[in-house]
């Protein structure tokens, strides 16, 4: 990486940063940007070289957290059942607590689901595995994530919430029971 990349970088994750040590004093809505710039020691022409608003910073953070959830790619295909697969997602989702309990604290966490929801076809395709959900047409196959991730999520919020949350394999023990005992009740 160069040095412009690397001082871009700096500077977006000095203006996240900032912005997640404010929300644990005050909401979102109640910061405003000079408050934001202060925290984070930026100038506002570097934040509007990088940012149209304040609530570009949290985009620019669901974008990011979507980006590194996909790069769990190759970690998700190693394992060989669902628990293993959802002990994987979910610890990424436990190390990213901090920030993600703030967003729900300012009710800001279904913007990253919104985002999110839009990319998980488009990153349940871009990985090839053998227990992708055989769906018929493509609406099928929207209308089974968006159904699997709105539990998913719902899930994760109310976990992360928790004043101390549980170990990431216990959630994923409990999801995987759910999975096990719906299809063994729907075979009667």
């Amino acid at each position: 990486m160069n040095g412009k990349k690397e001082q871009i970088l700096v500077s977006k994750s000095k203006i996240i940063e900032g912005t997640f040590r404010l929300l644990k004093l005050y909401t979102f809505d109640e910061l405003t940007l000079n408050e934001i710039l202060d925290e984070a020691n930026i100038s506002k022409r570097t934040f509007y070289r990088y940012f149209s608003n304040k609530q570009d910073i949290l985009n620019y953070y669901y974008d990011d957290f979507i980006t590194n959830y996909r790069s769990l790619e190759s970690e998700i295909l190693h394992q060989s059942s669902l628990n293993g697969i959802l002990g994987v997602t979910l610890d990424y989702f436990y190390q990213n607590r901090h920030y993600l309990r703030l967003l729900i604290k300012n009710q800001k966490f279904y913007l990253l689901l919104e985002k999110f929801n839009r990319a998980a076809v488009r990153i349940y395709q871009s990985i090839d595995a053998p227990w992708h959900i055989k769906a018929k047409t493509p609406l099928e196959l929207t209308d089974s994530l968006l159904f699997i991730v709105g539990g998913y999520s719902n899930i994760i919020s109310s976990w992360l919430t928790e004043e101390n949350p549980r170990n990431p394999q216990e959630i994923a023990e409990h999801i995987n029971n759910i999975f096990i005992n719906v299809s063994r009740n729907l075979e009667l």
